[in-house]
């Protein structure tokens, strides 16, 4: 029973698949048919008519006749060829040859495209070939205008355009030529090589109106402009150079030489309508002239600047100079009561050297200047170079000199703080005096004479001659951190010393209570003698403690309240 119900099922679904599958096949058959029928119903011929308007000889009698051929075998055998497979194709499903019948569903799928594109084909190529029939005859007529106007301007003003002329005519001649081609080819229903020919006209037509809106302007300045400026430009040389200037190495005359022989390749370039290329040469030459005006300018002012700026820099020259053999004098008084570095000295015999220098440089210069044999921009620019340099040895030297003024200022800087530090010793040994001590711990009193030997040894490097304030400021500076780390012991073993004695003094309360406070107590005083005031204190604080917790803080916060009051 189960074998009957799956062979049934099976052959259920068999016959389902094979009604869908057959179902699909048919659908593609009724697309097919339908865009047959659709490339059947396009209205070509009609399209083809449009040709009939035109002359129907040459190229357009070529096309037509392709196309017509074209069309008539897509109507009369490949359409029919497509009628038959269809039919081919229903046979085979009838025979249940699906595998056949999709592959000559391909195959007309493949016959109906081609078709399609071979009637684009036509419809665009028919479009063109009428487009541009349409489109030469409307521009034409403009570009017959532009030709008039052209023509009318060359002949009217002819003289404007020199020896160019003979070539615009020639170059008209051939437009018009062009003209009598594209009729020809009108006429002979060549439409798309006339379309050519228009293209070909309107570049010509815009280029030739280009030239004769150019050549004049071009031309006048090749022969009347530019020259006008190097003539100009030749008198102003020979003026500068008769009232002193100095302009050979500008070779002029060899420039203007250059530039008359550009000119005249300039309108060579002209007479044969080479345009672009006279131009930029053109364009070359004025910037060249432009160039030989700022080379004059430069001239005049480097000469204005020599004149009216010599005599100071000669000047200037001369105070750097003196000013630095005073600094020479000053050095030598310098060394017999300080020690100047070997770098320091070396660096003074080099600023020596380059102002000794430069008033050599300086010397030439003026030579050359009185000799009339130098350019004025040359020498401008030796003599900018100059005062920069003169600049940087004016910076080095007076940096060298507010070094000699530091020297002096650091040793009263020193003595200063020497004098400070006495002071503040003095004062902390007061300090130890005043609090009535048993006595000073030994390792105090060591640290004390240690800060007092090293004062008497920074005075003493003070009055070394020369002196040497590297070795005095290293001194000072050992000094000072051990003069502060004396008067902060100081203070410290004061405040000791005053809480020990009033730690005892609040203990005593509890001595005959208690014997260990009694015991504690003792320690810390004979701790006091010996002058072990911090291993005292604590005793003291700690034997207090153990029966009077918190008695510490109580007794400082009475000491601060009696200072405030004292105050």
């Amino acid at each position: 029973m189960e074998i009957a119900i799956t062979v049934l099922l099976l052959v259920s679904g068999g016959m389902i698949y094979n009604y869908a599958y057959r179902k699909k096949i048919y659908r593609e058959i009724d697309r097919l048919e339908a865009w047959k029928i659709a490339i059947m119903n396009r209205p070509i011929t009609d399209e083809l008519s449009k040709v009939k308007q035109l002359n129907m000889t040459g190229e357009t009698e070529q096309l037509f006749e392709r196309w017509r051929q074209l069309w008539d075998d897509i109507v009369a055998t490949r359409l029919p060829a497509v009628e038959e497979k269809l039919f081919d194709v229903e046979e085979f499903l009838d025979k249940y040859r699906y595998t056949k019948a999709k592959g000559v569903l391909r195959d007309i799928e493949q016959m109906l495209r081609k078709t399609e594109e071979d009637i684009q084909t036509i419809l665009h190529e028919l479009d063109e070939l009428v487009g541009s029939e349409e489109q030469n005859r409307t521009e034409i007529e403009q570009l017959k205008t532009v030709y008039r106007d052209a023509k009318k301007t060359l002949l009217a003003y002819r003289h404007t355009f020199g020896s160019a002329e003979e070539k615009l005519t020639e170059k008209l001649e051939s437009i018009h030529h062009e003209f009598q081609r594209f009729e020809e080819l009108t006429n002979a229903g060549n439409y798309l090589a006339a379309r050519e020919v228009v293209l070909f006209l309107k570049k010509e037509l815009n280029g030739f109106s280009q030239m004769l809106q150019d050549i004049p302007e071009m031309l006048t300045e090749c022969q009347s402009t530019i020259p006008a400026q190097l003539a100009e430009l030749l008198d102003g040389y020979k003026e500068m150079e008769e009232a002193g200037y100095i302009l050979g190495h500008l070779q002029i005359e060899r420039e203007m030489a250059e530039k008359q022989e550009k000119l005249r390749q300039s309108v060579e370039m002209i007479r044969h309508l080479r345009v672009e290329e006279a131009k930029q040469a053109i364009e070359e030459i004025k910037e060249e002239v432009d160039a030989l005006y700022d080379l004059l300018e430069k001239e005049v002012m480097a000469h204005r600047y020599v004149k009216t700026e010599i005599d100071q820099i000669e000047e200037q020259l001369y105070r750097l100079s003196e000013e630095a053999k005073q600094t020479s004098v000053e050095t030598s008084f310098v060394q017999q009561s300080y020690r100047l570095s070997a770098q320091d000295l070396e660096k003074y015999r080099s600023i020596e050297k380059q102002i000794q220098h430069l008033v050599k440089r300086f010397s030439l210069v003026q030579a050359r200047v009185m000799e009339e044999q130098t350019a004025h921009s040359i020498i401008k620019e030796e003599l900018e170079q100059l005062l920069v340099q003169m600049q940087m040895m004016k910076e080095e030297h007076e940096q060298f000199r507010e070094m000699l003024q530091t020297l002096r200022k650091d040793e009263l800087a020193a003595r200063e703080k020497l004098h400070d530090m006495r002071r503040k010793l003095s004062e902390a040994i007061r300090s130890v005096k005043k609090s009535r001590l048993p006595g000073l711990p030994e390792a105090y009193k060591l640290q004390l004479d240690e800060a007092k030997e090293l004062l008497t040894k920074v005075a003493l490097r003070l009055d070394d001659k020369p002196l040497n304030m590297e070795a005095v400021n290293q001194t000072l500076a050992e000094a000072a951190m051990l003069v502060e780390r004396v008067c902060e012991r100081t203070i410290n073993m004061i405040e000791q010393a005053d809480l020990v004695e009033k730690v005892i003094q609040y203990g005593n309360r509890y001595r005959r209570r208690y014997p260990s406070v009694k015991e504690g107590l003792e320690e810390a005083e004979m701790l006091f003698r010996h002058y072990d005031y911090e291993q005292a204190l604590e005793q003291a604080v700690a034997t207090v403690e153990k029966v009077e917790p918190g008695a510490f803080e109580r007794i400082q916060q009475l000491l601060e309240k009696e200072e405030v009051k004292q105050t």
